[in-house]
Protein backbone atom coordinates (compact mmCIF):
# COMPACT_ATOMS: atom_id res chain seq x y z
CA UNK A 1 0.00 0.00 0.00
CA UNK A 2 1.22 3.73 -0.64
CA UNK A 3 1.46 6.69 1.49
CA UNK A 4 -1.43 8.18 -1.20
CA UNK A 5 -3.98 5.19 -0.08
CA UNK A 6 -2.90 4.74 3.45
CA UNK A 7 -3.35 8.46 4.22
CA UNK A 8 -6.78 8.98 2.42
CA UNK A 9 -8.11 6.07 3.99
CA UNK A 10 -7.06 7.48 7.44
CA UNK A 11 -8.95 10.56 6.27
CA UNK A 12 -12.04 8.19 5.58
CA UNK A 13 -12.39 9.79 2.44
CA UNK A 14 -13.35 7.94 -0.61
CA UNK A 15 -11.15 7.82 -4.11
CA UNK A 16 -13.41 10.22 -5.54
CA UNK A 17 -14.20 12.23 -2.42
CA UNK A 18 -10.30 13.31 -2.12
CA UNK A 19 -10.42 13.64 -5.92
CA UNK A 20 -13.51 16.30 -5.58
CA UNK A 21 -11.37 18.06 -2.77
CA UNK A 22 -7.97 18.20 -4.31
CA UNK A 23 -9.85 19.26 -7.67
CA UNK A 24 -7.96 16.49 -9.81
CA UNK A 25 -9.51 13.94 -11.70
CA UNK A 26 -10.60 10.78 -10.18
CA UNK A 27 -9.06 8.16 -12.37
CA UNK A 28 -5.14 9.90 -12.21
CA UNK A 29 -5.52 9.09 -8.31
CA UNK A 30 -6.51 5.68 -9.06
CA UNK A 31 -3.35 5.53 -10.78
CA UNK A 32 -1.55 6.75 -8.13
CA UNK A 33 -2.58 4.72 -5.99
CA UNK A 34 -2.12 1.68 -7.86
CA UNK A 35 1.33 2.55 -8.98
CA UNK A 36 0.51 3.07 -13.17
CA UNK A 37 1.98 6.15 -12.49
CA UNK A 38 4.78 7.66 -10.23
CA UNK A 39 3.55 10.02 -7.84
CA UNK A 40 7.37 10.96 -7.73
CA UNK A 41 7.48 12.35 -10.93
CA UNK A 42 3.53 14.03 -10.89
CA UNK A 43 3.26 17.77 -11.35
CA UNK A 44 4.27 19.78 -8.32
CA UNK A 45 0.58 21.40 -7.96
CA UNK A 46 -1.00 17.81 -8.11
CA UNK A 47 0.82 16.76 -5.75
CA UNK A 48 0.34 19.97 -3.65
CA UNK A 49 -3.62 19.53 -3.97
CA UNK A 50 -4.01 16.02 -2.81
CA UNK A 51 -1.77 16.94 0.37
CA UNK A 52 -3.70 20.08 0.90
CA UNK A 53 -7.17 18.33 0.84
CA UNK A 54 -5.68 15.46 3.27
CA UNK A 55 -4.65 18.05 5.82
CA UNK A 56 -0.69 16.64 5.37
CA UNK A 57 3.08 17.91 3.97
CA UNK A 58 3.54 16.88 0.21
CA UNK A 59 6.92 15.06 1.61
CA UNK A 60 4.10 12.46 3.24
CA UNK A 61 2.30 11.46 0.12
CA UNK A 62 5.61 10.70 -1.94
CA UNK A 63 7.26 7.67 -2.07
CA UNK A 64 10.86 8.90 -0.63
CA UNK A 65 12.05 5.74 0.83
CA UNK A 66 15.43 5.13 -1.70
CA UNK A 67 15.66 8.56 -3.40
CA UNK A 68 18.15 10.81 -2.66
Amino acid sequence: MNNLKTIREANNLSQSQLAERAGVNVRILQYYEQGANDINKAQAIKVYKLARALGCKMEDILNLEGVE
